[in-house]
């Protein structure tokens, strides 16, 4: 009888144990969120122009940023090192629009060093925007404009500006500028802006 009873308990146990087992829940999965490399955007614009290193106080520094139709900052792509990080506090008349436009003193030191960048030798200097916001996000089609700020020599600089439209298909566009102060003074730093926005290709 003994035997019996602890044939049918064992029986009883085993059946309870892969019941159990059939009822556990799977691990539950991590996130997978899209990685900020692997945004999908519009395209891309690169913006290209000359560069002439020159001589003199407050000379050499320039930015580099991307705004909507409206007028509406978007995104620096490039911003030189002095005024970006003291410069905007020290020298005042230097790159005086992207200081406002961008509200640097709003900027945290991780975010300002994200888009400087070391005053670079003379020659060819290109700046690709990838589509999207300050914040990483895609940006919609549409028409957005492109400005290159040039502090020539002190108070002196150069504002440049062009249009690009964002879509479906590959597009060119040269810059306008306009001049203040001294004009002839370094009146080469910067010369020749122009963008030129190329769509993803499916596939």
């Amino acid at each position: 009888m003994l035997k019996k009873l602890a044939a049918i308990t064992m029986l009883s146990l085993c059946i309870g144990v892969f019941s159990g087992c059939g009822n556990e829940k799977a691990p539950a999965k991590s996130p997978t969120g899209t990685s900020k490399n692997n945004i999908v955007t519009l395209g891309k614009v690169d913006i290209t122009f000359n560069y002439g290193k020159q001589q003199g106080m407050g000379s050499n520094q320039f930015a580099v940023w991307i705004e909507d139709a409206n007028g509406k900052y978007i995104k620096t792509l490039g911003v030189t090192k002095f005024v970006a990080t003291k410069g905007y506090k020290t020298r005042e008349m230097a790159l005086v629009n992207w200081v406002k436009k961008a509200k640097r003193s709003d900027l945290t030191d991780k975010q300002v060093e994200a888009i400087t960048t070391a005053t670079p030798s003379t020659g060819e200097q290109k700046y690709e925007w990838d589509c999207t916001d300050a914040e990483g996000k895609p940006v919609a089609a549409g028409e957005y404009s492109y400005v290159v700020e040039a502090t020539r020599y002190m108070e002196d600089y150069d504002l440049f500006s062009g249009k690009i439209l964002v879509g479906a298909k590959t597009g060119t566009s040269k810059a306008a500028f306009k001049t203040f102060g001294d004009v002839e003074k370094n009146k080469n730093m910067i010369t020749d802006v122009s963008a030129k926005f190329t769509p993803h290709t499916n596939g």
